[in-house]
């Protein structure tokens, strides 16, 4: 049985603006150099055994993403590491690797929620207008949401995507938007959606998903300061 690896890495710099496809071509081309014995799938069209947990929008920063590997050898994990670093892919940063079981759910479905960072410059928010915007949000039970995705419309409730809201203001005046977001299956929460239901036309400096939770972890409440 193939061994299966769980790595925690960064997506900063110029890796923030590739791709989901882009960025698993990146660990696949990163996997070789490190000289793991990656495992492959059985068939005519042989592909690796790695496994994303959720797609990151292009431009969004992961400060601890999660990927799946499968190795044909088993590997300590700290070699796994070691290796994977020793690659060095700019803008892949790996921070941990654990060997986790093959009987476990696949990471996919088993995400529950992920916290974002929505960070503006000062002076572009009136952040006394958005709070009161960001507390009739959270008060409402529904909100009927239309999104346009290519040719196809996704129509679903908003509202319940979003597990909290708080903002934060930085010393220098900056403003820092916090995001608890579902990204349980047919109730998927995106940053930008949130935005553009809070009427927020400023330009972000960064979004970052500072951590993916899955479902056996719990899902707490934002940490910003409340008015």
């Amino acid at each position: 049985m193939a061994q299966r690896v769980r790595i925690t890495f960064r997506k900063v710099d110029a890796l923030t603006y590739v791709s989901h496809l882009d960025l698993m071509r990146t660990w696949e081309r990163t996997i070789r150099r490190a000289r793991l014995p990656l495992a492959y799938t059985q068939g005519f069209s042989p592909h690796p055994r790695i496994a994303l947990a959720a797609p990151l929008p292009v431009g969004v920063t992961g400060r601890r993403e999660l990927i799946d590997l499968w190795l044909d050898e088993t590997t300590p994990p700290e070699q796994v590491l070691r290796a994977l670093r020793d690659a060095g892919t700019p803008g892949l940063e790996p921070i941990a690797a654990e060997e986790v079981s093959d009987h476990l759910p696949s990471l996919q479905s088993s995400l529950a929620a992920a916290r974002y960072e929505v960070a503006f410059a000062a002076g572009e928010i009136d952040e006394p207008a958005l709070r009161t915007r960001v507390e009739a949000l959270l008060a409402l039970d529904a909100l009927d949401w239309e999104e346009q995705r290519g040719d196809k419309v996704r129509r679903y409730d908003l509202r319940a995507t979003i597990i909290d809201l708080a903002l934060r203001t930085e010393p220098a005046g900056a403003v820092t938007m916090e995001m608890y977001l579902s990204l349980e299956e047919g109730r998927s929460g995106r940053p930008a959606q949130v935005l553009l239901a809070l009427a927020v036309e400023a330009q972000p400096l960064e979004i970052s998903r500072l951590a993916l939770e899955l479902r056996d972890e719990p899902v707490e409440a934002a940490s910003g300061e409340r008015s």
